[in-house]
């Protein structure tokens, strides 16, 4: 993942991952191209248009992954946030 404080890092990380996923994608590569794309969508200012630009242009069932995989993320994301928050009831414990 780039360094979200470095714009130009961020906006090139995306291109790069929106190029690379559609590549894959389109070379029968899903499960890698899906990945890809939840790289550029997670870095994305504004995820909710890219992810409506993706539905109308993904074949659903390709969407219906990138969706699958975002929540993985998410799940991933609370569940890390949550293991801080342990940790730090246990320190101050």
């Amino acid at each position: 993942m780039p360094n979200m404080a470095d714009h130009e890092e961020v906006q090139r990380f995306f291109l790069q991952e929106i190029q690379m996923g559609e590549a894959l994608i389109s070379s029968g590569d899903i499960e890698n191209g899906v990945e890809h794309l939840a790289n550029a969508v997670i870095v994305c200012g504004q995820p909710a248009q890219l992810l409506q630009v993706l539905q109308q242009t993904l074949p659903s069932q390709v969407f219906t992954m990138l969706i699958n995989r975002m929540r993985q993320y998410g799940n991933q994301s609370a569940d890390s946030d949550r293991a801080k928050l342990q940790d730090m009831n246990d320190d101050l414990e």
